[in-house]
């Protein structure tokens, strides 16, 4: 049994109805945290609570249906949250849409960026990098006011990144690397940290089509999400900021926090050099 080493804290999951977001819901009231768990889905978020309260108990999770690319919306998400367990700690932003939303035949047939339809190219953007920025806008103050917070978002490999025939996902997810670090030092001596987390490849969730041509049972699980979320929610994880994690590679036969160092590395590859000429840059 998962020691209850989260009791206490008070976590919101976006996308929640499902893959990652359903595994990191179940994670952390396991171990004893309270979860808002958020979807644009009802009945998918209803499961993911359902089956959290009987792991947890009673009141362990409840559902928010919203739309979070809107402000209010994120608004409302947080203040529902501080309205049930009291406050809001940590915030996973892991609602996102793929590839598949752009073109369903994506796998079969190249889409090259001059082929995309504009209002699909600003939905993905508006989900997958809007959204983060508008809950961690909306959740963030009440974090710095109780001198902890964590902000754990859920980006791509830099390979898919820049991969061609990938837009936007590549770069709604390079926007929210680039923002995890850029938020992390905005936050920095606030008591609040900003971290990646990936799971470390293609993952079994309703990101990959039914159709694709792959052995779903070769895919990366979403199951490898469970161990180093707990982890970043934990008080283990104080003072690590700015930094990615990768679910794939995390030793679960190690002590959590031994896993965490063999696996950490800077957000946003800082590693590649800095560049530009801007002052104090």
């Amino acid at each position: 049994m998962a020691e209850k080493n989260l009791t206490g804290r008070v976590a919101i999951i976006t996308g929640a109805g499902g893959g990652m977001g359903r595994i990191m819901t179940h994670a952390l009231v396991r171990r004893g945290a309270k979860v808002a768990c958020v979807d644009v889905n009802g009945e998918a978020v209803n499961t993911t609570v359902d089956t959290g309260n009987q792991i947890g108990g009673a009141g362990a999770a409840i559902a928010i249906v919203a739309d979070i690319t809107r402000n209010e919306e994120c608004e409302r998400i947080v203040a529902r949250t501080v309205a049930a367990f009291g406050t809001v700690n940590i915030l996973v932003n892991n609602a996102g849409i793929g590839m598949q939303t752009i073109d369903e035949n994506y796998m079969n047939k190249a889409v090259r960026f001059w082929d995309v339809n504009p209002d699909r190219w600003q939905r993905m953007m508006d989900v997958n990098f809007k959204a983060p920025f508008l809950m961690a806008r909306a959740a963030a103050p009440h974090m710095i006011a109780q001198k902890w917070g964590r902000i754990v978002n859920v980006t791509t490999s830099l390979d898919t990144m820049i991969r061609g025939a990938y837009t936007p996902y590549g770069q709604t997810k390079a926007a929210l690397e680039a923002a995890t670090a850029t938020w992390a030092k905005d936050l920095k001596d606030t008591g609040v940290t900003v971290n990646v987390l990936v799971p470390g490849g293609p993952t079994n969730t309703g990101f990959i089509p039914a159709s694709a041509p792959f052995d779903r049972a070769k895919l990366v699980q979403p199951t490898v999400m469970e161990a180093p979320i707990a982890w970043l929610a934990s008080n283990e994880s104080d003072g690590i900021t700015d930094c990615r994690f990768v679910g794939q590679s995390w030793d679960i036969s190690l002590p959590p926090s031994e896993a965490a160092k063999k696996v950490c590395a800077p957000a946003a590859w800082p590693n590649m050099g800095i560049q530009a000429a801007w002052p104090g840059a």
